[in-house]
C-alpha cells in the first residue's frame, strides 16, 4: 500500500517515537484503496513497531488488515520501503525529515552537494565518506549513523521478532550487534541471542521453537544450562553447588524426556569445552571464574608486595602522632579506634568495618592525617563505588575523593567497561562503602593498585551486598587472611544517635528498638493509606530539611502503591508540578519534566548508577528531543530519547538503589505484603541511611519480620576459598 504519513496517534509526540515502543499512526493512501463495499478509504491507521513519521516522503507499506474489537481495522504494518525520488528536493526532505538524528536542514543541502543523488547510496555502503562533508564531527557522524542504520538496515529484524515479545529498541540493538547476519542468526542460531542483554533464554526459546527446533537438541540443553549460571549473576552469585547448578537447569528447560544424567553429561562436555569451570564443589562460567581467581591472585600478591620499613606506628611515637590527631580532631579516639588506625598504617591491605556511629569516618581522617605528616610527597586516593557516597567522603575527610569509576579512567555503558583500567598513582588507597564493590569493580581496582601501595577497605559488611555478583567485602572478611578491624561500640551522641543504636539492635536481630523523635514509627496497615501518609511526611521532611536531604525508601519498584514508581508520580506532582513553562518529555509510560529530580540507574560514561541530578532544560530542534541534567561538580549530562532508560525520578527509590548514599531525614515504608524482600540486610540498609531522622510508615509486624528473618540465600562465591588456599 503506497502512502503518506499525516500524524502520529501513539505516542502522542514524535519526540517519543524513536524509542523502539510500538506506534499508532494516520495515513493517506496515495494509491486507490477500498473497504470491503467497495468504497473508497480516505484514511488509514497503521500499527505496528518503527513506523515511519516523516511527511515528505512516499512509503509502500506492507502488512495485513485486522479488526480490532475496541479500535476497529487497522492495518498491521510488517515492513515499508521509502519511495525517494531522486532528486535534490525529495533526497534533502528525506535527510532532514527527523528520521535521521544530527542532521538539520543546512547540513542535508551540504551533504547532497557533496554527492549528488548518490547520497542513499553512500549512507548504505560507504557511510565514512560523510566525514569529509562540513559539520560532520566524529560524535555526530555516529550519531547519523545510529539513526540511520535503525531507520533502514533493521526493518526486516523489528518486523521477525516483534511478534516474539522482543521491542524494536531490542531488535535495532541486535541488529547493531550483529549487522547483515542478525536474521541468519537468528533462525539458524536463535539460542546466541542469549548473549545480548535483556534477551533472556525463554524468548531465544520460543524463536527455536517457532523455527522448529528440537527441545532435546544439544544446543539446545547446552545453552539453558550456560543461562542456568547467567540468571544466578544476575542475582548476585558468581557459582552455584554442581547439584543445585543441575537441577535448576534442568526446571529451565522443561523436557521431561530430559534426565538429570543427560543434563549431567552435557555439563562435563561444556567444561571440556572450556565453557564451564568447576572449583571446589561448584560450576561458573568460565570466565566468571577466571575473574573470581584473578582477584584472589591480586588481592594475595598486592598484600605480599608491601613490604613495611621500620614501623613509625608503635610504643610512644604512635601515641604522641595520636594526640596530635585527637587534639585537631577535637576527639578522643577509643582504645579499638586507635588499633584499626595502627592496623590500617602497618598493613598492606587492611579492612575496617562497622555500623553506624562506630567511629569509621573519624578513623579515616585520623589516617590521613598521620600519612600525611609522616610520608611528605607520597600521594593518596580516596575513593568509592558512586558519586554520592565519594561525595560524601569527600566532605567527611576534607580529601578530595572521586569514584572508583573515575579514579581508575572507566568508562561504563551496556556491557560494562569500555576502557582499561588504568594504573593508580597512589601509595595510599582508602576505598569507602566497601559493600557496593562486585567482582568485576573489585578486580580492575585491585588491578590498578600499583605494587607496594597501601590499600585500606573502609566499609559495613551487615549491608545488602552489592547490585552486582558477588560478596566481596564479607568474602575478604571471612578469609581470615587480611587484617580486619570489627568496630562495634557506638559513640554516636547527637541528632540521630537512636538511629546509630538502633542498628546495633537490628544487626543483633533485638527487636525492642528506642523510639523517639529521631526514630519514629507511624502505623499503617493499609497500602493505600501509607501511601499518603508518606506523602504528607515527604512535604513536612522536605519543607524542614529540603528536596536534597530527604529520601524515600521502599522494598519495591512496582506492584503497589508504595512502590518507587508510583510514589515518584505523586511526589513528582506535589514537588516539581506541571506549568506552562516547564517543558516535557515522554518516555514510554514516564514523562520527565523540566526541574525535575532524576536518578541515574545504570553506569554510563562519567555518570555513575545512583547519581542524582535536576533536568535543567529540555530542548527540541529538527526533531530532536536533548535532555540536559545537572549532576553537580560542574557534571551536566546530556540524553536523547532513546538514552532515557539510563535515567528514572529520584523522589522516591528503592532500597537497594539508596546504597551508598546518606540523608538528613530517611521514610521508608514497610509492609507485610513485602514479606518477600523483607530481611535484615535490607531493612539495616535502610535505616543507615539517616543521619538526623527515619521514620518508618506501616505494620510492626513487617518490622519484625524484617530484623527476625537473616538473609537466607548466601551468595555463590569462593572467593574467601581461593584467598585461603593462595595464603596457606
Amino acid at each position: 500500500m503506497l502512502c503518506q504519513f499525516e500524524r502520529l496517534v501513539y505516542p502522542r509526540k514524535i519526540s517519543g517515537a524513536d524509542t523502539g515502543s510500538y506506534m499508532v499512526a494516520m495515513y493517506r493512501p496515495c494509491e486507490r484503496v477500498v473497504d470491503s463495499a467497495g468504497r473508497s478509504i480516505e484514511q488509514v491507521k497503521a500499527v505496528g513497531f518503527c513506523l515511519p513519521i516523516s511527511q515528505h516522503l512516499r512509503y509502500n507499506m506492507q502488512g495485513k488488515w485486522t479488526r480490532s474489537p475496541k479500535h476497529g481495522i487497522q492495518f498491521e504494518m510488517d515492513s515499508y520501503t521509502e519511495v525517494i525520488i531522486p532528486t535534490r528536493e525529495a533526497i534533502t526532505a528525506y535527510l532532514c525529515s527527523g528520521q535521521i538524528k544530527g542532521i538539520g536542514p543546512k547540513l542535508a543541502e551540504r551533504i547532497y552537494a557533496a554527492f549528488g543523488n548518490d547520497t542513499l547510496e553512500i549512507l548504505d555502503k560507504e557511510p565514512d565518506k560523510l566525514l569529509g562533508v562540513p559539520g560532520i564531527s566524529k560524535t555526530r557522524y555516529k550519531r547519523i549513523c545510529d539513526s540511520y542504520l535503525a531507520n533502514r538496515g533493521a526493518r526486516d529484524v523489528v518486523a521477525f521478532l516483534s511478534p516474539h515479545g522482543i521491542t524494536a529498541n531490542r531488535a535495532v540493538k541486535l541488529y547493531k550487534q550483529y549487522g547483515e547476519r542478525t536474521l541468519q542468526i537468528v533462525k539458524e542460531h536463535p539460542y546466541q541471542l542469549c548473549e545480548m542483554e535483556g534477551i533472556g533464554f525463554l524468548t531465544a526459546d520460543r524463536i527455536a521453537e517457532s523455527m522448529g527446533f528440537d527441545k532435546m537438541s544439544t544446543e539446545r540443553v547446552d545453552e539453558g544450562l550456560l543461562y542456568t549460571l547467567k540468571d544466578a549473576e544476575n542475582r548476585g552469585h558468581l557459582c552455584m553447588e554442581k547439584r543445585a547448578f543441575i537441577k535448576a537447569g534442568l526446571k529451565l528447560l522443561d523436557t521431561p524426556a530430559l534426565t538429570e544424567e543427560m543434563a549431567a553429561n552435557r555439563a562435563m562436555r561444556l567444561v571440556h569445552d572450556g565453557r564451564l569451570t568447576t572449583y571446589e564443589g561448584c560450576v561458573y562460567r568460565t570466565e566468571v571464574a577466571l575473574a573470581e581467581q584473578h582477584l584472589a591472585n591480586t588481592i594475595v600478591s598486592r598484600k605480599n608486595a608491601y613490604h613495611p620499613g621500620k614501623s613509625e606506628c608503635d610504643g610512644s611515637v604512635f601515641d604522641e602522632k595520636l594526640k596530635r590527631v585527637e587534639a585537631s580532631l577535637r576527639v578522643r579516639l577509643a582504645p579499638e579506634q586507635r588499633q584499626a588506625i595502627r592496623m590500617a598504617l602497618t598493613s598492606g591491605i587492611s579492612v575496617i568495618t562497622g555500623g553506624p556511629g562506630t567511629g569509621k569516618t573519624m578513623i579515616q581522617k585520623a589516617i590521613l592525617d598521620i600519612y600525611q605528616d609522616e610520608y611528605h610527597g607520597k600521594k593518596i586516593c580516596c575513593c568509592a563505588p558512586t558519586g554520592r557516597a565519594a561525595r560524601r567522603m569527600e566532605e567527611s575527610t576534607g580529601h578530595t575523593a572521586a569514584t572508583v569509576h573515575k579514579a581508575l579512567g572507566l568508562l561504563a555503558g551496556d556491557g560494562g567497561f569500555h576502557a582499561e583500567p588504568k594504573e593508580l598513582d597512589a601509595d595510599l588507597v582508602i576505598v569507602d562503602e566497601v559493600s557496593m564493590l562486585d567482582v568485576y569493580l573489585a578486580e580492575h581496582l585491585f588491578d590498578a593498585v600499583k605494587s607496594g601501595a597501601q590499600v585500606v577497605l573502609v566499609g559495613d559488611a551487615d549491608q545488602l551486598p552489592s547490585v552486582g555478583p558477588g560478596a566481596v567485602l564479607k568474602e575478604i572478611i571471612a578469609s581470615e587472611c587480611i587484617p580486619v578491624a570489627r568496630l562495634d561500640k557506638v559513640f554516636r551522641q547527637n541528632e540521630g544517635s537512636r538511629i546509630a543504636m538502633n542498628a546495633k539492635l537490628i544487626r543483633h536481630g533485638n527487636m525492642h528498638l528506642e523510639y523517639g523523635s529521631d526514630f519514629v514509627f507511624v502505623e499503617s496497615a493499609s497500602i493505600p493509606e501509607s501511601a499518603q501518609v508518606i506523602q504528607q511526611l515527604y512535604e513536612q521532611e522536605t519543607n524542614k530539611y529540603g528536596v536534597d536531604n530527604v529520601a524515600l525508601l521502599t522494598p519495591y519498584r512496582q506492584k503497589t502503591e508504595t512502590g518507587a514508581n508510583a510514589l515518584n508520580a505523586v511526589l513528582r506532582d506535589v514537588i516539581n508540578p506541571a506549568c506552562p513553562f516547564a517543558r516535557e518529555v515522554e518516555f514510554g509510560k514516564r514523562c520527565f519534566r523540566e526541574g525535575d529530580k532524576v536518578m541515574q540507574v545504570k553506569n554510563h560514561g562519567h555518570i555513575s548508577n545512583g547519581d542524582i541530578g535536576y533536568i535543567t532544560k529540555i530542548v527540541t530542534s529538527n526533531n530532536e528531543t536533548t535532555v540536559y541534567v545537572d549532576f553537580g561538580d560542574g557534571r551536566i549530562a546530556e540524553y536523547d530519547t532513546s538514552e532515557l532508560d539510563l535515567l528514572d525520578l529520584g523522589y522516591a527509590c528503592t532500597i537497594h538503589k539508596s546504597q551508598g548514599s546518606e540523608y538528613k531525614s530517611v521514610i521508608i515504608n514497610l509492609q507485610t505484603a513485602h514479606y518477600i524482600m523483607l530481611t535484615r540486610p535490607l531493612l539495616y540498609t535502610a535505616i543507615t541511611r539517616g543521619k538526623e531522622r527515619v521514620i518508618i510508615v506501616g505494620e510492626r509486624k513487617a518490622l519484625c519480620m524484617a530484623i527476625g528473618k537473616v538473609d537466607t540465600e548466601k551468595r555463590g562465591t569462593c572467593l574467601a576459598k581461593r584467598l585461603k588456599k593462595l595464603n596457606s
